[in-house]
């Protein structure tokens, strides 16, 4: 397996996505936090896979960091695919990981409030001040479809999502989605190590050996199912059928039927 041949492959899967994206054209008019959440991943795997096609064609086999980083945002959304397919109130769920997201934009835009006030006594021109955030904030309450993200909305506390390594945990119906799990976790674990630099992975660059392709091989069945199981959700709600290629079940397979 050489970068040619993922090349093609990520093709192959991004072209997938996008097939079954052509079938809702004219679909998902309103906002709804669990349609937009499995849109949103299959837009995701479309766009990122084809970005990823792009990278490998004619890539020398050694340069693994950004193929590694791009599949580790992928993994880390197949991960959470199927914890969410295996779970009892997927909707709710959704609806927490999406509060978790805006707590920590709020935290973060604090963030820079403080250190507003701290080093330029709330004068520098491009960070808020400690009233406007506070207006951003009421104008996110007072908005209805955002209540349902608060465990206190007196207080501004959002609901919480669990850890990544926690969700992890939780995937554990059958011993079959265990192995799935197992591998896929180690996967994400190691692309994490060329997110956060250190010698491991400048060191992992400098061993040109086949396994590193087939990590990224590997990788690729995570991202097929991962579209497979985003587009369940609009199979039920539409009566639509999954559009599938063959070449692409015959070698990585459904996990998850």
């Amino acid at each position: 397996m050489d970068t040619n041949n993922l090349s093609h492959l990520a093709k192959i899967i991004s072209d997938l996505a996008n097939s079954n994206l052509e079938q809702l054209q004219g679909k998902c008019q309103d906002e709804k936090d669990m349609q937009d959440y499995y849109l949103g991943i299959l837009q995701k795997q479309a766009l990122l896979l084809l970005d990823l096609s792009t990278i490998l064609k004619n890539r020398q086999s050694k340069y693994i960091s950004t193929p590694y980083i791009i599949l580790r945002s992928l993994l880390d959304d197949f991960m959470h695919l199927m914890y969410l397919e295996l779970s009892n109130n997927k909707e709710e769920e959704i609806i927490k990981i999406n509060a978790e997201a805006y707590k920590h934009c709020f935290v973060s835009l604090q963030n820079l409030t403080d250190s507003n006030y701290e080093h330029f006594d709330g004068k520098y021109p491009f960070y808020l001040k400690q009233e406007e955030v506070e207006k951003v904030k009421n104008q996110f309450i007072n908005k209805d479809k955002n209540k349902k993200y608060f465990k206190e909305i007196t207080r501004f506390k959002f609901k919480s999502f669990m850890t990544f390594n926690t969700l992890v945990g939780r995937i554990n119906h059958s011993r079959e989605i265990k192995i799935y799990r197992d591998r896929a976790y180690y996967l994400w674990k190691e692309f994490s190590e060329f997110v956060h630099y250190s010698t491991f992975s400048f060191k992992m660059e400098q061993q040109d050996t086949p396994e590193n392709m087939n990590k990224i091989d590997e990788s690729f069945q995570y991202c097929y199912n991962s579209i497979y199981l985003s587009f369940k959700y609009f199979a039920s709600e539409y009566d639509l059928n999954f559009i599938d290629n063959e070449a692409l079940r015959k070698r990585y397979g459904i996990i998850l039927p």
